[in-house]
């Protein structure tokens, strides 16, 4: 009977284990995604040019990453520090829920899965429907923004801030 227990309880401790988000000062695994226009981002490639990467882990149908989304942080730190700004940052949506397709991106129209509205309109940075990046970072709960540094490749899980808060977190 100890024996039961023991091996009961080091499987729920595995299994939570199993559960935890990516360990900050980690380094960042590589991942190359297609974004909505057909077009490759890898992420070492974009660290190797000395870009600060932020990742937004986000599911069309969560209410708080709407929200943030609707912030425009991610969309000013683009603007300001992305290819057409200083150029030294990069910024990347991930839609990280399997269960959604990619209409869900646009809106309501053929959405299976929920969506909170237009993902796509007004946004300048690539949004990409992937859900294995999801997985390969261990996302627990949307929205995860994870901003990773070039100089080492180490990923943080930096919060729902500010465009100026963001640029500052590097």
């Amino acid at each position: 009977m100890k024996r039961f227990f023991l091996f009961t309880l080091f499987c729920c401790f595995s299994w939570t284990l199993a559960l935890a988000q990516i360990p900050n000062g980690s380094i960042a695994p590589d991942f190359t995604g297609v974004d909505l226009d057909g077009n490759s981002h890898n992420l070492y490639e974009l660290l190797d040019a000395g870009k600060t990467v932020y990742i937004d882990i986000s599911a069309t149908w969560c209410g708080p990453c709407w929200s943030y989304h609707n912030t425009h942080a991610l969309r000013t730190l683009w603007e300001d520090h992305g290819p057409d700004g200083t150029d030294e940052a990069y910024v990347m949506y991930i839609e990280g829920d399997p269960s959604t397709n990619i209409n869900c991106l646009y809106g309501p129209s053929g959405c299976v899965g929920g969506t909170q509205g237009n993902w796509v309109a007004g946004t300048p940075y690539p949004i990409i429907d992937d859900a294995d990046i999801a997985n390969l970072y261990q996302i627990t709960y949307y929205p995860t923004i994870f901003c990773i540094c070039p100089a080492d490749k180490k990923v943080y899980e930096c919060g729902q801030l500010s465009a100026t808060g963001l640029w500052n977190y590097r």
